[in-house]
């Protein structure tokens, strides 16, 4: 049964008695402009009394949403929608095994073992919950698992498992941040080439280098292979299919061109050698026969095509081995959550995207294609940080994928690359009835006439007549397609009446590499325009109406959302931020060093350069905001170990509450978290959750009596 919501609009909302936020001016000179900051002493993260503001803050927030009289019923609703018996990560593959965490009856994850015929299945004993690590690579034998284990700021270190004795040996690697986690194992199985740091003494990590690493040995003894060229260069590592080539991608931060290295692993010269030089173009290394490499590039093909090149000749001839075509490849993106195309057995598997719908396109090692498998629509195909969400080895001849779609939380398929057949390994299984609701994809026109296209999902039976509550999602960066995924706040949403939408605007990779080019950097307006036109679009179509429509972006995707809420505050009835990137114009000079953050500047831009200082200023969230405006109810959530970025939600929540123009403004914490969540040990996703919707309740007045009852 659909309900409808009734509403109260936000700027009749009581008077908030906020805390105090000192203000203290600071100046900033730009090419002759003039940058004021009343609160850049929040950008000290750490200090005693910037964390005093914070807990003062995060507590005025749960003061107030759990003020709600439905409260302890809601947080019942999320968790019971949360809930998921049998949610399995994304298995990966030895010779003769997979292994895979799954969750238990209590919401831990357990480590198991698994014979690739379905026998044999057991659990392998861990002094952690196995959620700890983020995701786990085995050797080709199985005898050993390299697990990244999550730390907080974005960084994973790495730990290597004694499968056989179920024991966890005792050195510990440090990695490196997000976009540098890919490890490769030798072909024999004893060590892996890794991208490892040092330790200053404050705990920075410095000094990033490829490293191989013997297993058993003390990390102290790892060979030092490669340095990058800057200390922004961010690595990408793989092994040819004998082992003994390793191959190196390097670029700059967010860009998704790259630098092609390789050196040999065995014998006397191990010089590292260029095969790419100059970083014009994505180039992903797919796998070799014999001295014949193959890539992804989009070098003079924005769809993408494969290329092959012979190492062995003295002069190297590039071909087109799977020529550019009318769909865009997947693979361009620059940070986690991508679908790379990969070699499995004597096969290209390569996704290809047609209006939000991938299909894997299965070559042989001639470009021939063989066949085409059409893979389902409406959630997102992801795997953690900087890994494939495609998991498939040259030995085998299946590939695996975990899809988690808006109403269901986890699938993982299995495709045979030779039949081209889809199917089931695992699906969770939860209280939420995916039957009662339908998904569409729908488009909208930007301002220069792009089309921009729009996942809906929504219960059977919606009327389209304006009084429908709607969240809209969004991202718009690292050419990262953002589907709709299975999350507490959004079934919650979904669950109480409302519709959930994605708005795929340039700068994510909905049409391959030019609609990422074309939407970031100098070009960021494009994707606020795409956003507007997309709001605007669901608003003449009545799905919903201004008042009650939810902008929502987490990370990159605050930019976009925050462009919204200062360009048109009159299409947003309220506005949820996830770990937000607001403060544009002092993004480079706040990241210093910082190399982590740092690698989403060639996505942004830098305020030092006059051109691109003109642009940040144009459309900053934070220096955008503006006294007299009226704006919707904000609720900012960042985390405890995200700086420097978490100063950004600090400021912009401290200056909307000093403008006292938005009714409520309100920072939420996630204590022990870094950037998205990740290294979180400590702060409750069901409480996070609770919280966001317990907020949109109160601020927009939106009347569950009907969904939570009347206690």
């Amino acid at each position: 049964m659909v309900f409808i919501l009734s509403v109260t609009f936000a700027c009749q909302a009581q008077k908030m008695d906020y805390p105090e936020s000192k203000k203290v001016v600071k100046e900033t000179a730009y090419h002759g402009a003039t940058i004021s900051d009343e609160f850049s002493w929040l950008d000290n993260v750490g200090d005693e009394e910037v964390e005093a503001w914070t807990k003062t803050q995060d507590e005025f927030m749960r003061s107030y949403v759990r003020s709600l009289p439905q409260y302890d019923g809601l947080k019942t609703k999320v968790s019971n929608l949360m809930k998921a018996s049998g949610r399995m990560m994304l298995p990966v593959q030895s010779k003769t095994h997979y292994f895979y965490t799954q969750m238990n009856n209590e919401g831990k994850g357990v480590l198991y073992q698994e014979g690739k015929e379905g026998k044999d299945r057991k659990p392998l004993a861990l002094p952690f919950d196995a959620r700890a690590a983020m995701f786990i690579l085995p050797n080709e034998s199985g005898s050993h698992l390299a697990f990244a284990m999550a730390r907080p700021g974005g960084f994973f270190d790495w730990k290597v498992y004694d499968v056989s004795n179920q024991k966890l040996l005792e050195s510990t690697l440090l990695g490196a941040p997000l976009g540098d986690t890919r490890l490769a194992w030798a072909k024999d199985g004893l060590g892996f080439y890794y991208i490892g740091m040092s330790s200053d003494e404050d705990g920075a990590r410095t000094d990033k280098r490829i490293r191989y690493h013997k297993v058993g040995a003390s990390h102290e003894s790892d060979q030092n292979i490669y340095t990058p060229e800057s200390p922004g260069s961010k690595l990408h590592i793989d092994l040819c299919k004998g082992g003994e080539y390793l191959i190196i991608a390097e670029r700059q931060g967010a860009a998704t061109a790259s630098k092609v290295k390789y050196m040999r692993t065995d014998g006397p010269d191990k010089t590292v050698k260029d095969l790419v030089d100059k970083a014009a173009a994505s180039y992903i290394f797919l796998g070799n026969n014999g001295l014949d490499f193959y890539f992804q590039t989009d070098l003079g093909a924005p769809n993408g095509k494969v290329v092959s090149v012979n190492i062995g000749q003295a002069t190297r001839v590039w071909k087109d081995l799977i020529p550019e075509g009318e769909l865009p490849m997947m693979g361009f993106q620059s940070a986690g959550g991508t679908m790379l195309p990969l070699m499995v057995g004597d096969s290209f598997v390569i996704p290809v995207q047609k209006d939000l719908s991938i299909m894997l396109w299965i070559y042989d090692l001639q470009g021939r294609l063989k066949k085409k498998v059409e893979l389902p629509v409406g959630g997102l195909y992801f795997r953690s940080n900087g890994l494939n969400a495609l998991s498939g080895l040259r030995i085998s001849e299946e590939v695996m994928i975990q899809f988690m779609g808006i109403t269901e939380p986890n699938t993982i398929f299995s495709v045979d690359v030779k039949k081209g057949e889809l199917s089931v390994f695992s699906r969770a299984k939860v209280e939420f009835n995916a039957d009662d609701y339908v998904s569409e994809i729908a488009f909208a026109k930007s301002k220069d006439g792009t089309k921009i296209p729009i996942s809906l999902t929504y219960k059977k039976g919606l009327k389209r007549n304006g009084k429908n509550y709607m969240m809209m999602q969004v991202y718009g960066a690292i050419a990262f397609t953002n589907y709709p995924y299975f999350q507490g706040d959004y079934m919650a949403w979904l669950d109480m009446g409302g519709i959930h939408a994605v708005a795929h605007i340039r700068g994510g990779g909905a049409y391959g590499s030019k609609w990422h080019q074309d939407g970031i950097a100098r070009k960021k307006q494009n994707g606020i325009d795409d956003y507007i036109a997309a709001l605007e679009w669901v608003i003449d179509e009545k799905y919903t109406s201004a008042q009650r429509m939810v902008i929502n972006g987490v990370s990159a995707g605050t930019i976009p959302v925050g462009g919204v809420m200062t360009q048109r505050p009159d299409l947003v009835g309220a506005v949820v931020l996830h770990y937000g990137m607001l403060d544009m114009i002092g993004y480079a000079e706040k990241l210093g060093a910082d190399a982590n953050h740092g690698y989403m500047l060639p996505e942004i831009g830098r305020s030092s350069d006059p051109q691109d200082f003109e642009v940040l200023k144009s459309y900053s969230p934070y220096q955008k905001l503006r006294k007299g405006k009226k704006y919707p109810p904000v609720l900012a959530l960042t985390s405890e170990a995200d700086a420097p970025l978490n100063a950004d939600s600090y400021k912009y929540i401290a200056r909307l509450q000093r403008l006292g123009v938005t009714k409520p403004a309100m920072l939420q914490m996630a204590w022990g978290s870094g950037h998205s969540t990740f290294g979180s040990q400590q702060h409750s996703p069901i409480d996070t959750f609770t919280d966001e919707i317990a907020f949109l309740i109160k601020a927009m007045k939106i009347n569950v009596a009907d969904w939570l009852g009347n206690d």
